[in-house]
């Protein structure tokens, strides 16, 4: 099995969803926790609350990216590369999923057959495709020359 997902089996059987254990990789990797903010991104669960919209590690994927390059207080700017960052890895998704027919959870659920008979989701079934999204973000935050360790400590919600 995938290191990552070996790391993320906790986080999995308390019923974290894949755009919270994006964050929480990242979390990780910052020595961090941040409730708050594990909260909010529960918010993108499942195509954002069952209403078959875009998949949580598309979503979540673009809230880590932005975590590390966007605005976060008055005064601030966003890295001026976000946009480009942001579609760079949206497009990536958008290839990396077109097997399943598409980007949104319901469409990548089924791809992975990961969607459950009585509708839950399967994330163990997600899992690879978790762990290419890790990989994506960290190759983008060494191509962007992002630090991964911007405004450590600083962040609540």
């Amino acid at each position: 099995m995938n290191p990552v997902l070996l790391d993320l089996m906790p986080a999995v059987r308390e019923g974290y969803c894949c755009s919270q254990l994006l964050l929480q990789l990242l979390l990780n990797a910052r020595g961090e926790e941040n409730p708050g903010l594990m909260r909010a991104m529960q918010g993108l669960c499942h195509g954002i609350g069952q209403s078959e919209g875009p998949c949580g590690l598309l979503t979540g994927g673009a809230c880590v990216l932005s975590f590390l390059a966007g605005k976060g207080r008055d005064g601030e700017e966003a890295e001026s590369m976000l946009t480009p960052l942001l579609n760079e890895y949206a497009t990536w998704f958008y290839e990396r999923t077109q097997e399943y027919g598409g980007w949104t959870c319901p469409q990548v659920a089924a791809g992975l057959g990961s969607r459950e008979a009585d509708g839950t989701f399967n994330q163990v079934a997600c899992g690879e495709l978790l762990a290419d999204c890790w990989d994506k973000i960290g190759e983008l935050v060494e191509n962007y020359g992002l630090d991964p360790m911007a405004h450590s400590g600083e962040d609540t919600l």
